[in-house]
C-alpha cells in the first residue's frame, strides 16, 4: 500500500509537469518510481498506460491544432523502434537501459538549446520518421519516448498548442504499439499491478488537466525554457538513479 500512495505521487506531479510541457510525465515519473521500488517493466507499464489514457483527452481536446500527417508518420514509424526495444528487453538487465537512456535525454536536451535559424521549418519526413522510430525504441525499454521527438517539434518552433497536440497524438499512437508488444513479448503481471496502475491513471487524469490549464497561460519564450530545462534535468536523475 505505502508503494502504491509513492508511485501516485510520483505520478501526480509528473503529470502536472506532462499536462503543461506536453511530454514531461514519464521523463520526471520514472526515476523517482524506480527509487521508491518500483520494477522497470511495471514503471514501463504504468507510465505508457497514464500515458495513453491522459493523451486521448488531449488528443480530442487540442484535435484543431495537430498535425495528422505528422503525427501518423511518426506512431507509424515507432512500430519497428518499440518491437526492437521489446527484444533489448529480454537481452539486456535494467542497469544497463537506463544510463543510457538518461544520457540520450540530456543530449536531445542540451541540442534543443542550441540556437537556430530564425522562423518555423517543418521537420523532414525521413527524419521524422527515424525520429519516431527511435521514440518507439525508447517506449518499450524505459518509457522515456518523449526526447527524440520534443527534439523533432522544438527544433521546428511550433507554438506550444500545437507542440502539446502532436506530442498527445504520437503518444497515443505509440503507447498502443508499445503495450501491445509487451504484452506480449514480456512475462508482466499486469493483475499483480492493477491496483497501482489504476490508482495512478486517476492520479494522472487530474492532474493532467491541472497541468494543461498552466500551459495555456504561459508565454511561448518560457515554455521553451521551462521544456530544455525539463529534459536536461530528468537525464540526470535518470542517470544519478541507475
Amino acid at each position: 500500500m505505502e508503494l502504491i500512495g509513492v508511485s501516485v505521487l510520483c505520478v501526480a506531479v509528473a503529470s502536472v509537469i506532462g499536462g503543461a510541457t506536453g511530454f514531461g510525465t514519464s521523463l520526471m515519473a520514472t526515476p523517482f518510481m524506480l527509487m521508491a521500488g518500483v520494477g522497470l517493466t511495471e514503471t514501463v507499464v504504468i507510465n505508457l498506460v497514464v500515458a495513453l489514457v491522459t493523451r486521448v483527452g488531449v488528443t480530442y481536446q487540442l484535435r484543431r491544432h495537430i498535425d495528422w500527417r505528422r503525427v501518423a508518420l511518426l506512431g507509424g514509424a515507432s512500430l519497428p523502434g518499440a518491437w526492437l526495444g521489446v527484444e533489448t528487453v529480454s537481452m539486456l538487465p535494467e542497469q544497463h537501459l537506463k544510463p543510457a537512456a538518461g544520457v540520450i535525454t540530456i543530449v536531445c536536451g542540451l541540442a534543443m538549446a542550441l540556437p537556430t535559424s530564425t522562423g518555423a521549418r517543418p521537420p523532414a519526413a525521413w527524419l521524422t520518421a527515424v525520429t519516431g522510430a527511435i521514440g518507439g525504441y525508447f517506449s518499450t525499454t524505459t518509457s522515456l519516448n518523449g526526447p527524440p521527438v520534443v527534439l523533432l517539434l522544438g527544433r521546428a518552433k511550433l507554438p506550444p498548442l500545437s507542440f502539446i497536440a502532436d506530442l498527445a497524438g504520437y503518444f497515443v499512437i505509440t503507447s498502443i504499439v508499445s503495450l501491445s508488444l509487451l504484452w506480449a513479448g514480456t512475462d508482466i503481471d499486469v493483475p499483480a499491478i492493477l491496483p497501482m496502475l489504476a490508482a495512478c491513471v486517476v492520479a494522472g487524469v487530474v492532474f493532467n488537466q491541472i497541468g494543461i490549464a498552466i500551459a495555456q497561460r504561459l508565454p511561448t519564450h518560457i515554455f521553451r525554457s521551462a521544456v530544455i530545462a525539463l529534459v536536461v534535468l530528468a537525464g540526470i536523475v535518470t542517470i544519478v538513479t541507475s
